[in-house]
C-alpha cells in the first residue's frame, strides 16, 4: 500500500521544516504552505490523503480551511495540530465540524502523529 499523500499547513517555519523532514525522510509524498490560501490551492492540486493544519494562522485560519475541505470530493482527512487551548471545546468543536483527531503543541511524538496518519488513511 502506498504512503498516504500528506499537506501540512503551519505558519511556523521552524515546524513546517520538521514534518517536511520526518515524513519526507520516511517515504511520504509531503507538500507545506505557511498560509492557509496557499495550502488550498495545493490541497486542489495535489488532492492529498491527509491534511495536517494549524488552527490559529493569518489569513485563512484552519476553521475556515476545514469548512472549504469538507464541501470537497474525495475530502481529505484533516488532523489539527495546534497551541490553542481553551479547555477543549475548541477541539471538541472541529471534530464535530469534521476533524479526524487533533494534537496538542508542542507534539509529543512524531511516531504517534505517523500512527494517527496510517490510522486515518487505512478507514
Amino acid at each position: 500500500m502506498p504512503k498516504p499523500r500528506i499537506v501540512a499547513v503551519d505558519d511556523e517555519v521552524e515546524f513546517i521544516d520538521m514534518l517536511r523532514d520526518y515524513f519526507g525522510l520516511r517515504g511520504y509524498d509531503i507538500e507545506v504552505a505557511l498560509r492557509g490560501a496557499k495550502g488550498i490551492e495545493i490541497i486542489k492540486e495535489k488532492k492529498p490523503d491527509i491534511v495536517l493544519m494549524d488552527l490559529k494562522m493569518p489569513g485563512i485560519d484552519g476553521d475556515e480551511v476545514l469548512k472549504l475541505l469538507k464541501s470537497m470530493e474525495p475530502s481529505p482527512k484533516v488532523i489539527f495540530i495546534t497551541a490553542y487551548d481553551d479547555g477543549g471545546k475548541t477541539k471538541a468543536r472541529l471534530l464535530k465540524m469534521g476533524a479526524y483527531t487533533c494534537f496538542d503543541k508542542p507534539l509529543s511524538s512524531l511516531r504517534d502523529l505517523e500512527e494517527a496518519i496510517n490510522k486515518a488513511c487505512a478507514q
